[in-house]
Order: C-alpha cells, then structure tokens, then sequence
C-alpha cells in the first residue's frame, strides 16, 4: 500500500500536501470573504458521489502504476488483501488529493449541519468503494447491473433528497461492493495502455481532423469524459435554476469548457510535442485545426446546455446563443495557448495530468468572464 500511494503522490507526498495546502487556502480564502449561499444538501451528496466516481474511474484507467500492480500480482501476496490494499489506496488518494478541495469548497460557501457533512463524506467512499465493481463490469460487457444500480442510487439522492435515506444507500452499496471485492482477482484491474495496442493505417493522405478524432477515441476515458460533460450540461439547468438572484447562465458555460483531456494533448505525448516543435510551421497548422477541434466539441456540449436551459429555465435568446459560441472559442484559444506555452511535465497518473493546477486557469478566467456577463 506504502509503495503504490508514493507512486500516485509522490516519493515525499507532494500532492497530498499541495491538496492540503489547497483545501486550506481555498476554505479560508471563502469562510474569511463571508461569501454565504444557499445550497440544497442534495447537492453536495451529489457532486461528492460524481465527483469521486469520475476520478476513481480515470484513476483505474490510468496506466502509469500499472507496473506497479504488474510487480505486486508476482509476490506471493494474498490476492484479496491485495485488491483490498489497491482499492484503499487508489479511494484514498482520490478523496484526500481531489475531492478534499471541492469539499473544502463547499463547507466553506454555506452552512451545515453535522449530519450532512457526514452524508457528503459517506457518499465520497460509497464512489470509491462502488466504481471499482461498475468499471469491472463494464470490462466484462455487464452493463445492464451497474447502470441500474447508479439510477436506483442517483434517484436516491435526487429524487428523495432525504439525508437519512443517502446514508443508508451509501451503507448498502459500501456493504455491496465489499461482498462482490471477496471474489475479485487483482489481476482483473490490469490493463493495456491504449498507446500499446498498435494500429497501422495506411492511405494515401493523412488529415489532422481524422488523428484528433483517432485521439479522441483511443481512450475510453477521454470519450466518457465528454459524455459526462453532455450529461452535466443537461443537469446543470436544473441545477442552476435553484439558484436565485444572479443569471447562472454564463457560469454553466464556463464550467462545460472543464474537458481537460482534449486540451492536454502534448502533455499527454511528449514525443508528438518534439515532433511539432521541431518540424517547420507545424506549430501553425496543428494548433489551428486543434484549437477548431476543441471548440467544436465546447461549442457542441455548451449548445446541449443551451437547450436543456430552454427547456427547465425558458428565456434563452439570439444573444445567449452568441455568448455559448463566445465562451466556447475564449476557452479552446486559451487551452491551445497554455498547452503550447506551458506544457504540464512531470505527471505520474493521468488524473494527475488531468487535474493539475493549470487545469483550472480556463475555467477561472471564463468565471471571471462569466460574472461580468451576469450581472
């Protein structure tokens, strides 16, 4: 467990200590600017459930510790405290190094009580005690049971919104995953690297649209992320419209532009980097059709906000929809010009590349943006 936590944080802890640090500035930051609203507690159970979930799924389609987990499954370990070790210790570095600040966040904008605190905290380790069963079933073509069981769990959370209710479905599906982990093999989380499985095209011609599209679908996880930014799109209306006193609309667009695996391209493949910066006016032709790219699919997933918003809030007009293609071209320029300026290095897991601190810059200067717009 020691080995594989070093692995994800660092040799001396260094991204649970900048998540602490993080969290800490981030609540004092809020509680010091008295910056109070009102939030429905749902919300918070729900945002600590996805929020988890997506980054225990990114962190079990990582490849980076996989040499670890490789090294680990040829020691004479046994095999269930071994998938009990690596699910511990991928939910802990979840919680403690991504989901912390987004708490800290939250506990630090409105009040609560103990009891929803310890809700928000219970459906954080209900995802990660949950998603390492759904992400086996869906590697085994099981589809049927993981989607029904999210809709039974999101219908509680959504729909019933009691507290004591949330508590005792995050307890029955902890008590769930941790019978089904007893029959689990700790070779089952083993995967290839999409960059392994090899494919050799050929043709005449080769277009830049055609290998970001081939990008884009080498890994599930890149997929999947732009469909939970679809499917946030149609929540975020109805999130939104709970909200009073302020024109929410622009904030929503600026949270849809937050599709980080798109826009880490060359961090994510330093030799393609080399490559553009080395061949002559490669740097002009790939981030234009790049930054098209990703404005095309912010500009795709901001216009199902639009709608969604049409149909919950109603009142959208010709000037809204300028403003979603106005936020979608501010983010994609701005994620081209820091992913070619400011390249993310030394990254040890994919969530790390995916939530490193200059994730946040875009989506800062689009709320910043978004403010101005609101008022």
């Amino acid at each position: 467990m020691k080995a594989l936590f070093k692995q994800l944080s660092g040799a001396r802890y260094e991204s649970l200590r900048n998540s602490l640090l993080a969290s800490v500035v981030v609540f004092a930051a809020v509680y010091a600017g008295e910056w109070k609203l009102k939030i429905a507690p749902f919300i918070l159970y729900f945002t600590s459930a996805l929020f988890t979930a997506g980054i225990m799924w990114q962190l079990l389609n990582g490849t980076r510790h996989m040499e670890t987990l490789r090294g680990m499954l040829m020691l004479p370990l046994e095999n269930r405290s071994l998938v009990f070790s690596y699910i511990t210790v991928l939910g802990a570095y979840a919680l403690l190094t991504k989901t912390l600040p987004v708490w800290a966040l939250f506990f630090a904008a409105a009040d609560w009580r103990g009891t929803e605190i310890g809700a928000a905290l219970l459906c954080g380790c209900m995802a990660c005690a949950v998603t390492p069963i759904f992400f086996l079933m869906f590697r085994k073509r099981k589809v049927m049971l993981p989607v029904f069981l999210t809709v039974c769990i999101l219908t509680v959370i959504l729909c019933i919104r009691q507290t004591a209710a949330i508590m005792t479905a995050d307890l029955v599906s902890m008590a769930g995953a941790i019978w089904y982990l007893y029959s689990v093999d700790a070779g089952d989380f083993l995967h290839t690297s999409a960059v392994e499985k090899t494919v050799r095209y050929t043709g005449r011609a080769g277009g830049l649209t055609i290998y970001l599209m081939r990008y884009l679908m080498a890994d599930k996880s890149y997929c999947i992320n732009t469909a939970g930014l679809c499917a946030a799109a149609c929540f975020l209306p109805y999130l939104f419209g709970e909200i009073h006193g302020l024109n929410m609309l622009p904030f929503g667009f600026a949270v849809l532009c937050l599709n980080t695996p798109i826009c880490t391209l060359l961090s994510a493949d330093t030799n393609l980097e080399q490559a553009i910066r080395v061949l002559p006016d490669q740097g002009i032709r790939f981030f234009g059709r790049y930054c098209l790219f990703i404005f095309i699919v912010n500009g795709f997933v901001s216009g199902i906000y639009l709608c969604g918003w049409q149909l919950v809030n109603g009142g959208v007009t010709l000037a809204d929809a300028g403003m979603a293609v106005l936020f979608a071209l501010q983010s994609a320029v701005l994620s081209v010009l820091l992913e070619w300026a400011l390249p993310i290095r030394s990254w040890k897991t994919e969530s790390d590349l995916w939530h490193h601190p200059r994730k946040y810059l875009v989506p800062f200067t689009m709320l910043l943006l978004a403010g101005l717009l609101s008022q």
